[in-house]
């Protein structure tokens, strides 16, 4: 009888001690279910552009965003102007031309747009931001960081980010490999970076994005990493590493933006080129997009033969920038194949 009583104790004790360990299990699944970020998936929509120099189409598009009722504006690095289109496509208008002049670009890099809707227009090579109105009447211009300790002027700058709250100016000052800080009206507020590949430093400060938490992030051209800062420029992490798999990227690569639920989009290189989703964190979510893809010249050079269904719709040739619009629809400059494709969320 006391033999009995042993063993039954020992098999009570056993099933709870499985009991326990299960729902241990089973919390943490729950918790990390909780907190997973839901992947959506993304299917070519449509497309517009085609090589040339009329309205509506590119020589070397560079850049995407959208004014607060939908307008899309693209920037062209090479014919150093600004288009306008609708939505879907449809060319509006556009200004800019070669030069030094107010209204004139010398490689129109990157565009972002306020809460305003002024445009501001990263002018590379003239070593200044100009700000527009979106029918492209000239509003404003900077091209020195006033109370800098390290260079009061800008260098072959190539991206900027505006912070969704306090309106604060991020910009790539890629010539002084570093970032500058400054308010809505250029008031400089602090910068941080040196040439480098160590945490705080840069090798060619390429694509930058502020999330909603004031968090900033940044990507070289020429290594294989998205870094993350606060506001003051404080290092808080680093991920990516060389290769073709999730989370990873192949230099060089072209420029990331942040989404409105604070998701990081990289557009990876030219030997992958497709756009990875990270969470804050920098969990990987989804990618979309393939190739290379490459249309040839005669089919690029003639608007009719863009416009009809191709083998590369939903695939990439070297793209540059991208972004999404209120809703939902994910822009990608094409450059290589001289478009703009776009890919919609599946339900």
């Amino acid at each position: 009888m006391h033999y009995r009583k042993k063993v039954n104790y020992k098999i009570r004790m056993g099933l709870v001690l499985a009991l326990c360990i299960n729902l241990v299990i089973l919390s943490d699944k729950l918790f990390v279910s909780s907190n997973a970020q839901e992947e959506k998936k993304y299917s070519f929509s449509f497309k517009w552009g085609s090589k040339g120099y009329d309205d509506g189409e590119f020589i070397r598009p560079h850049d995407v965003e959208f004014d607060s009722t939908g307008n899309v504006f693209v920037s062209d690095r090479d014919l150093n102007n600004i288009q306008k289109f609708d939505p879907h496509g449809k060319f509006i208008k556009k200004w800019g031309s070669n030069g030094t002049a107010i209204g004139q670009f010398n490689q129109p890099y990157s565009i972002s747009i306020d809460s305003s809707d002024s445009i501001y227009v990263v002018d590379k090579v003239n070593n200044r931001i100009q700000i527009f109105d979106t029918e492209g009447n000239f509003i404003d211009s900077m091209d020195s960081v006033v109370g800098s300790k390290l260079n009061e002027s800008l260098y072959l700058p190539e991206d900027m980010a505006i912070d969704p709250n306090t309106h604060d100016i991020y910009i790539a000052d890629t010539g002084n490999n570093r970032i500058v800080k400054l308010d809505n009206e250029f008031n400089f507020l602090t910068e941080w970076g040196s040439k480098g590949r160590d945490p705080g430093q840069f090798d060619h400060p390429h694509g930058i994005g502020v999330d909603s938490a004031g968090d900033v992030y940044i990507n070289d051209l020429n290594s294989p990493r998205i870094q993350k800062y606060n506001s003051e420029g404080e290092f808080i992490k680093e991920w990516g590493s060389k290769g073709k798999g999730p989370g990873q990227f192949t230099p060089p690569l072209e420029h990331l933006f942040v989404d409105a639920s604070d998701n990081v989009w990289l557009v990876d290189g030219m030997d992958n080129p497709q756009l990875q989703q990270f969470d804050s964190e920098g969990e990987f979510i989804t990618a979309v997009g393939s190739g290379p893809c490459v249309i040839e010249d005669n089919v690029k050079e003639n608007p009719e033969s863009m416009r009809q269904t191709l083998p590369c719709d939903g695939k990439l040739h070297q793209p540059e920038h991208a972004f999404i619009n209120a809703e939902g629809n994910l822009y990608v400059v094409d450059r290589g194949n001289h478009r703009v494709v776009v890919y919609s969320e599946v339900d």
